[in-house]
């Protein structure tokens, strides 16, 4: 068999499992390294040869508990067919570890859905693609947590809104302003938080230079790491003045703080994982928790969160563990889809990932155009709704009564994630300063109503927790 690629890897090693010939009884997962090669893991012990004494914990096994020697070797074959993502040693078993459990049991396995692509048989006969599904356990140097089923984050808080997009210039950071600014004029205490720490932008668009806060997020995770988190909270968050004239507040969590000299140093270290009294905390871990200080700290109406555009970390975490409602902004371009069709066939592939964001995602019909509005409107929902259907909605069988729980809506489904709110294109917001005034080139609220209106509204009604009074 010649040597296979990333991709099929897996798909071998998914197929070499169901060889009927391994004991069902003692079901065999893939661990797969930074380096995509792989291995099988069986939580037993491995048969001894004939010259071989029991050790150790070993010496205490019981017949079932060890693999069978004929199982044993067929899945060493098996293991050596994945080259050149085989290992050495292809499989591994009790006897590999002091602790089994730091494997065995390790959170980071999940039930993942194997496509096995369509092919033809050497009769001639067409073989349909097939899922499979397996037990995988990913080693990653990065990107973990989109893989992680992370509990979404049930601590009381306010409602918080997340905008993500994959890629830049879609007006994403320009709608969270006016989201914030609309939110303050009805009176609310907004909380704006910068996680996107690579391209900071909220503290130049809704800050002076002034009013920039003395230390930013980036000040807490490498401060926090030492211990002393607390000795900057208080001084990293400063008040936008773009709500100066409403009746609520816009207190911004920048990402950079004032004078900040040694930035790129400083992000360097953010990612880390940090030591604590019950063991390392990872960037998910203390995203999460300065969310939290931070609310407590500011006790907010609404929090929205900027996050890191493209499939990074920081929006894994804040689409999977953060957010009341995840705002997903895209035009309607063929890279577009490409990306988000990369980025759901993730999730589809982790059932339990997939059920725990699909019900908080919106779609985002970005810079609106104001010309051929029924046939663009009309196209992206099309476009969005069969991302969708193939990655995101569960599959239903036709003229079968349709499940309770079921996750999946038509087309025309206004209710479904797939239809987009929109935020219409106006001139008057491209490369605009929301801190002048209408006379000096900036908006008034006339504009921001025409072109974000219905978009805010949208918002709002999706929040049940926020109060409209």
């Amino acid at each position: 068999m010649s040597g296979c690629k990333f991709n099929e890897a897996l798909v071998r090693a998914a197929l070499a499992l169901q060889d009927e010939r391994l004991p069902p009884q003692w079901p065999v997962g893939i661990v797969r390294d930074v380096y995509g090669k792989l291995r099988f893991a069986v939580d037993a012990w491995r048969p001894l040869a004939e010259d071989e004494e029991a050790e150790g914990p070993r010496a205490a096994a019981t017949p079932d508990d060890i693999y069978p020697a004929a199982a044993f070797e067929l899945l060493g074959t098996l293991a050596a067919t994945l080259t050149p993502y085989s290992t050495s040693s292809g499989v591994l078993f009790r006897d590999d570890f002091s602790n089994p459990a730091s494997l065995f049991q390790h959170p980071d396995w999940y039930q993942t859905l194997v496509t096995v692509p369509a092919s033809t048989e050497e009769d001639g006969s067409e073989v349909l693609s097939r899922e499979i599904m397996v037990r995988l356990l990913d080693r990653q140097v990065i990107g973990q947590d989109w893989l992680r089923t992370r509990r979404f984050d049930e601590h009381g808080h306010p409602p918080r809104v997340v905008f993500y997009g994959l890629k830049g210039g879609v007006g994403r950071s320009t709608a969270l302003a006016m989201l914030a600014y609309r939110l303050a004029r009805d009176g609310k205490r907004v909380l704006l938080i910068d996680f996107d720490l690579e391209s900071p932008g909220l503290s130049g668009l809704l800050l002076p230079q002034e009013r920039v806060a003395t230390y930013g997020l980036v000040d807490w995770f490498v401060e926090d790491a030492v211990g002393q988190g607390d000795e900057v909270l208080r001084d990293m968050v400063s008040l936008s003045p773009l709500a100066d004239q409403t009746q609520g507040s816009i207190r911004v969590a920048a990402a950079m703080g004032q004078g900040e000299t040694a930035y790129l140093s400083k992000l360097a270290r953010v990612y880390a994982d940090t030591p604590s009294p019950t063991g390392p905390q990872t960037f998910a871990d203390r995203m999460l928790r300065i969310t939290r200080l931070l609310e407590a700290q500011e006790r907010p109406d609404i929090v929205l969160i900027d996050s890191r555009a493209g499939l990074h970390d920081v929006a894994a975490v804040a689409i999977g563990s953060l957010a009341s409602v995840a705002l997903l902004f895209a035009t309607d371009a063929q890279q577009n889809w490409q990306g988000y069709r990369q980025l759901f066939n993730h999730w589809h592939q982790r059932p339990a990932v997939l059920r725990q964001v699909r019900e908080r995602i919106v779609m985002v019909q970005a810079l609106f155009p104001e010309s051929d509005q029924a046939e663009r409107a009309s196209r992206f929902v099309q476009n969005a709704w069969d991302v969708f259907r193939d990655l995101i909605y569960d599959e239903l069988e036709p003229d079968a009564d349709t499940p309770e729980d079921a996750f999946s809506f038509d087309l025309h489904n206004e209710d479904g994630p797939h239809f987009p709110m929109r935020v219409r294109w106006n001139a008057r917001f491209q490369e605009f300063d929301p801190l002048l005034g209408r006379s000096a080139g900036g908006v008034d609220d006339t504009d921001i109503d025409l072109a974000f209106g219905p978009f805010i509204q949208e918002v709002i009604q999706a929040l049940p927790d926020l109060n409209h009074d």
